[in-house]
């Protein structure tokens, strides 16, 4: 299905972002003629950068001098295996390993791809090992035959121009808001898709207001690939054809079609008979410290309810940190870090020791990864 070119791409794209993660300028590490100069990258960054290409393509790389060579490791481990190996952000918990296989891959760029069949070009503002970019600048335009642009998520560009008649472009709800926010413009005839966190209240107006044709929101995960499509924030997303769905209104599953075992969704729905549902909230978040089942959101709700506290994020330590559970808070303007004691005192008489977080981070903003979703720290 993937190109040399395609593989390319995603290769490229996995190197970028472990610079973007060790706070590289990633345009620093590119000759003149757009590639990668491997001989300029940190050696930590580069040995991650190619661990990374290993579990994509699920292969081990062998020396190699250049990234043409890297790459066609890639692609030949890719034409062999017919499988490609997509990572969970990691926003609720330890990030996972996804299987998606070459028939996934067709049969859901079939189906989600011919809401956008028509389209001149499809344009990606997320990284292509991602699972939203890689539907974009992959799985539809492979099915379609439709070309494919990736372009760093910047709302300053000079979008009015760059953008064109019948152009689809694929931005996430934190860049949608920053674009809105720096007075940008569609030219007439362009779709605009969001996707990868829940979509805010009024954003298909005021992106309609700012002159798209337009705006489809995908709901789906790396864990299950493509749910839903909408086109309005008041209707529920429909169900794309490959699933099969559950009869429980209480509790729907879904489960592909000649697939054995029911997925429950990513997040509590509504389900609207036949085939539509509203995401309402996450599911709760269960994890287990020296085996006990824990609810990071209680655990945060308590944080929470501390008068010197404004938001906060709870998850398990890392292996390297330790088993317990930490903490990332930003506090009231008025306070500072000088209050942890205060805090631990008020946790200890409201939490379980297992309950507990054993660290606290402070600072200004919760950590977010480039596409507004929750991240470590």
């Amino acid at each position: 299905m993937f190109s040399l070119e395609q593989i390319g791409w995603i290769v490229q794209d996995i190197f970028s972002t472990e610079l973007v993660k060790e706070r590289r300028d990633t345009f620093a590490f590119f000759d003149t003629a757009g590639e990668l100069n491997l001989q300029q990258i940190p050696q930590e960054v580069l040995n991650q950068a190619t661990k990374q290409v290993g579990l994509f393509f699920s292969f081990k790389p062998v020396s190699f001098t250049s990234l043409q060579s890297l790459i066609s490791q890639a692609y030949q481990a890719y034409q062999k295996n017919q499988f490609v190996y997509l990572s969970t952000s990691g926003s609720t918990g330890t990030p996972k390993l996804i299987l998606h296989t070459q028939e996934m891959m067709n049969i859901e760029g079939k189906s989600v791809g011919r809401h956008f069949k028509n389209a001149k070009r499809l344009i990606t503002l997320t990284p292509r090992q991602h699972l939203y970019g890689l539907s974009f600048a992959g799985f539809f335009p492979c099915v379609y035959k439709i070309p494919a642009i990736s372009l760093p998520p910047l709302p300053v560009q000079p979008w009015k121009t760059l953008l064109q008649a019948g152009d689809v472009l694929a931005g996430f709800p934190l860049f949608w808001e920053y674009f809105l926010k720096a007075g940008n413009t569609f030219p007439a005839g362009v779709t605009a898709v969001t996707s990868t966190a829940p979509c805010p209240k009024g954003l298909f107006k005021r992106l309609k207001q700012a002159g798209a044709e337009r705006v489809v929101e995908l709901y789906g995960a790396t864990d299950t690939g493509g749910i839903g499509v909408r086109y309005s924030e008041e209707e529920p997303f429909q169900i794309n054809d490959f699933w099969e769905v559950s009869n429980d209104v209480e509790m729907p599953k879904i489960r592909r079609q000649g697939i054995e075992g029911w997925l429950p969704f990513p997040d509590k729905v509504q389900f609207v008979p036949p085939r539509g549902i509203f995401p309402l909230k996450r599911m709760d978040r269960i994890v287990q410290v020296a085996g006990v089942n824990v609810s990071l959101n209680r655990v945060e709700k308590v944080l929470q309810e501390h008068p010197a506290v404004q938001a906060c994020r709870v998850r398990l330590m890392r292996p390297d940190e330790g088993k317990r559970l930490k903490a990332f808070v930003v506090l009231q303007a008025t306070c500072d870090e000088k209050i942890l004691p205060q805090l631990r005192a008020y946790l200890m008489q409201h939490l379980s020791s297992h309950e507990m977080p054993r660290s606290f981070t402070f600072g200004a903003t919760l950590p977010t990864n480039s596409m507004g979703k929750d991240s470590d720290w």
